[in-house]
């Protein structure tokens, strides 16, 4: 072998190894620990977003009564603020339901779709206690 396709093959070599260096970081997700069974509304919305952001898609599922409510995977929370919290109803058939907390933000998503896009919004999470022991779960969310 030459020199010079010595030369080529290392620095061949260096660029493919730079390359596995980056997908392997792409792929890293960090564990974010599911809030203790007594957190707050708020304390669940923030541990949720931090769960989607990080990749950590079991404790982001864990956090929701229905698993399709869960963004983990397909969309980013960059940024989230809680603004607000007020203290309803949840609608029944029968009339008014169980005592819910709604979680007001700024959020701040990224790679939603039409219904979600890219951007800071106020956007609102809805919990029940659906949880185990009665924790505060998020049942469903949206602009308001």
């Amino acid at each position: 072998m030459t020199r010079r396709a010595s030369r080529r093959t290392r620095i061949a070599m260096a660029a493919m190894s730079g390359a596995l260096v980056l997908v392997i970081a792409s792929c890293a997700r960090a564990d974010v620990p599911a809030p203790p069974d007594d957190a707050t509304p708020e304390q669940v919305v923030q541990a949720y977003a931090d769960a989607v952001h990080a990749g950590d898609c079991d404790t982001a599922q864990a956090l929701v009564a229905d698993r399709s409510q869960s963004w983990c995977g397909d969309t980013d929370i960059t940024a989230l603020k809680v603004t607000g919290t007020t203290q309803e109803r949840k609608s029944t058939e029968s009339g008014d339901g169980p005592v819910i907390q709604r979680v007001w933000v700024n959020l701040t998503p990224r790679g939603g779709d039409a219904s979600l896009p890219d951007g800071e919004l106020m956007w609102s999470y809805l919990l029940d206690r659906t949880g185990p022991n009665g924790a505060w779960r998020i049942y469903d969310q949206g602009m308001g």
